[in-house]
């Protein structure tokens, strides 16, 4: 999967990650910069977690996989480099959200998400003030 494939409504079937790959990404993103795989063993270390080179390599390849990271060779280091920015992981995994538990109705959406088809004034007004938005 390429970027244009994730920001052009392609398919995002392998998009989703899991919590342990979300935190290797959230430090990729933060970090802004390629990252071999002890860089990235040595900051989630840091962390106070006790994780494994084999670990730490593995995600990186499934990440890769999913098309979220893509990876050049520097010498006789693999670097890995984000293919997709926080934004558009977030954008596309709500979206799927979205789609796949409420039918694509952000609607149907908000209202499970309220508790209730009732919402505040303030709820309302800030709805009304995006949706706004997003219209001009």
């Amino acid at each position: 999967m390429k970027l244009q494939d994730v920001t052009e409504g392609g398919d995002n079937e392998n998009m989703s990650i899991s919590n342990a790959e979300m935190k290797v990404m959230n430090h990729i993103w933060k970090t802004g910069a390629m990252i071999t795989v002890p860089e990235m063993l040595a900051i989630l270390n840091e962390e106070g977690e006790e994780w494994t080179y084999p670990t730490v390599a593995t995600f990186l390849r499934r990440l890769e996989t999913k098309g979220i990271l893509g990876v050049t060779k520097k010498g006789n280091k693999l670097c890995y480099f984000p293919l997709v920015s926080k934004e558009q992981y977030e954008t596309k995994e709500a979206e799927g959200f979205v789609e796949s538990k409420f039918g694509g109705s952000l609607k149907n959406f908000l209202v499970a998400f309220r508790g209730s088809d009732k919402i505040s004034k303030k709820d309302m007004n800030d709805l009304k003030a995006w949706l706004d938005e997003l219209d001009d």
